[in-house]
This record gives structure tokens, sequence and C-alpha cells, in this order.
């Protein structure tokens, strides 16, 4: 799925945790995923991994890019 994006039409920064405590407390958990082309931008914080939360941005990225009818 994401080999269908050029990895330079894509910019990837982790996102500071949300929550003040606990055990991952510091380590960024959250992803945001820009689409430059399109300027669209997703941001998952939702899962525990910063790899779940990757895959989770990539697919809202390239469901806006498949179907812009639903953003």
């Amino acid at each position: 799925m994401t080999e269908d994006i050029p990895h330079e039409h894509l910019k990837i920064e982790p996102r500071p945790p949300r929550n003040q405590g606990g055990q991952h407390v510091g380590y960024p958990s959250g992803v945001k995923i820009e689409h430059i082309p399109s300027g669209l931008v997703a941001i998952a914080e939702a899962g525990r991994s910063q790899h779940r939360n990757r895959q989770i941005a990539m697919d809202m990225i390239m469901g806006g890019l498949t179907s812009p009818h639903l953003i």
C-alpha cells in the first residue's frame, strides 16, 4: 500500500504523548504523516506503538487519496 506513494512525497513525524502519566511517559508513540503533494495530514495517537499508529495514519492518507469525497 505505501509502496504506491513515493517516500519523498511523505513527511513523517513522531508526536509526543498527550497524557502525563504511566509507564510510557516521554516516548513518542503518536505519528503525524503529511502527503506533501495533496496537503493531506493524518495524525494517529490511539495505539500504544508508533508502528501501529504509523499504519493507521497511512491508512487515513490512502483513504483520503483514493476516496477524497469521504474527507
